[in-house]
């Protein structure tokens, strides 16, 4: 019964993450709500539903009102009545306000900033999924058996009072017969209550067998070096497999994946990172069915690579799917797959003139990284003005970010496009699969990158800058630190 109930906490208890983000929970995103520049950091519930705490700096003249609202990718009712977040005392600029996530998925956070420039929105996409239990703590299993037991004997009492004394006038003494009738009273009342345990018990174990079905899990996916100079990627999980299959769909209980759209022009972002040294490379696989990837290997050093890909789909749902790779060593030539290719096998330090970082190589847990970096004659790469990589040096975390913070801008740009009640899979892929990268105009040469470290740990920080027409692929090393 406890083991029972156990798992009933744990599903109440399902955590939500981000699940392109391993081991990183948080959303940060950086840029505009019409002509407000703001910083918006969504940390998402423990439950579903759940309560999301929205924080929102504004940058420049403080606004008079910021109103938060989330609403799911499909769904087809009005949006919800936007929520005033408070003013935090003392920052004129920061606003918090809390959000009920209600269902999981793909979400936006539409973030509403109103004041004497006018009003503008900024739509951050979350994606809000659960990804475990957690167990029942002992102490309180023992607390809750206790008050089962309570329970379940006072009811057997009250069953076996109400037929002893409850005919009888007041100070009878009950006769044989009454006491008799009192006892098989509470052997009925006792196995009654038994009886709806057991169903509870039975119903919860069938909710939780249900709930780690429906858990998610990212893609089953494989890497190997198929040929010579050739890395394949291939998405092996029947779920995305079948995707197509009717039948397979609903004797699962399943719904349609929605097809890949591009994510910065580009269906998959893969990551190569060395399980030790400093070998990197980023690479962009080409593909005819979105089953099975290809892209060539870089000259990197021979060892066991771990691998990241970030995919994105219409619905706005994002993956990074994780696999690990035995390369036998720099091919004897290199043709990149895509011209927006990048490697590096240099130690941190190696690089330092060309990209400098700013500020301390010693941050504290949940608190703003500072990852800021000067690069003269910066240029747009996939549309952006640069991009980095974080990556724990035991594999926990992973994210790659852009100067918009740890968010897909696909999954924005799906939310923005997408029409009200649309269900129709693959029109927007096509579109935005027609669509060039975003181009920018004047970037500063100062690049930043809004992050908090979500736990203690050595960091790989790989910036990727473009000049001079080409990409420079920098590594940093980065301790994050306890916040007390």
């Amino acid at each position: 019964m406890i083991a029972g109930l156990g798992r009933a906490l744990g599903l109440a208890l399902a955590v939500l993450v981000c699940s392109a983000h391993v081991g990183s929970p948080d959303v940060w995103y950086e840029g505009k709500a019409g002509p407000y520049p703001v910083l918006v950091v969504v940390r998402l519930p423990g439950v579903v539903p759940g309560v999301a705490e929205v924080t929102v700096h504004v940058t420049g003249a403080a606004p008079d009102r910021v109103t938060l609202f989330v609403n799911r990718y499909d769904a087809t009712a009005a949006a919800p009545p936007p929520e005033d977040a408070a003013r935090v005392s003392g920052d004129s600029a920061t606003f918090v306000g809390k959000l009920w996530v209600m269902s999981g998925g793909s979400n936006s956070v539409t973030v509403g900033v109103h004041g004497g420039k006018g009003s503008g929105t900024a739509v951050v996409p979350v994606v809000a999924v659960a990804t475990r239990r957690l167990p029942l703590y002992r102490g309180l299993g023992f607390i809750l058996g206790a008050i089962g037991i309570f329970l379940f004997v006072g009811a057997m009492s009250i069953g076996g009072a109400a037929v002893r004394e409850a005919t009888l006038e007041p100070g009878q003494v009950p006769d044989p017969g009454h006491r008799r009738r009192a006892r098989l009273a509470m052997a009925g009342t006792g196995v009654f209550v038994a009886v709806m345990l057991f169903g509870g018990w039975t119903w919860w174990n069938s909710t939780d067998a249900e709930f780690r079905q429906r858990m998610y899990r990212p893609f089953a996916v494989r890497a190997f070096v198929a040929q010579p100079g050739q890395l394949t990627f291939a998405i092996t999980d029947s779920e995305w497999l079948e995707r197509h299959d009717a039948n397979y769909l609903e004797q699962r209980q399943r719904t349609q994946w929605s097809p890949l759209i591009p994510d910065h022009g580009k269906l998959m972002h893969l990551f190569l990172v060395a399980d030790t040294g400093f070998a990197f490379a980023h690479v962009h696989p080409t593909t005819a069915d979105t089953d099975t990837f290809r892209a060539s290997i870089p000259a990197l050093p021979s060892g066991r690579y771990r691998v990241f890909a970030d995919i994105v789909h219409e619905s706005g749902f994002d993956h990074t799917l994780v696999a690990t790779v035995d390369l036998p060593g720099p091919p004897s030539a290199y043709v990149p797959s895509d011209s927006d290719d990048a490697f590096s096998v240099a130690a941190p330090g190696a690089d330092g003139p060309r990209i400098r970082k700013l500020g301390s190589d010693t941050v504290k847990v949940g608190q703003p990284a500072g990852l800021r970096f000067v690069v003269p004659g910066v240029q747009p790469y996939m549309g952006m003005a640069g991009h980095a990589v974080v990556v724990r040096d035991d594999g926990s975390v992973f994210i790659h970010l852009h100067p918009m913070g740890t968010i897909s801008s696909a999954s924005q740009m799906a939310f923005e496009m997408r029409q009200p009640g649309d269900t129709s899979y693959g029109a927007l892929a096509r579109r935005m699969a027609s669509m060039s990268p975003m181009q920018m105009g004047t970037i500063s040469d100062t690049v930043s990158f809004p992050y908090a470290f979500p736990k203690p740990g050595r960091y790989m920080v790989w910036v990727q800058i473009k000049r001079n027409g080409r990409v420079l692929t920098v590594p940093f090393t980065i301790v994050s630190v306890p916040a007390s």
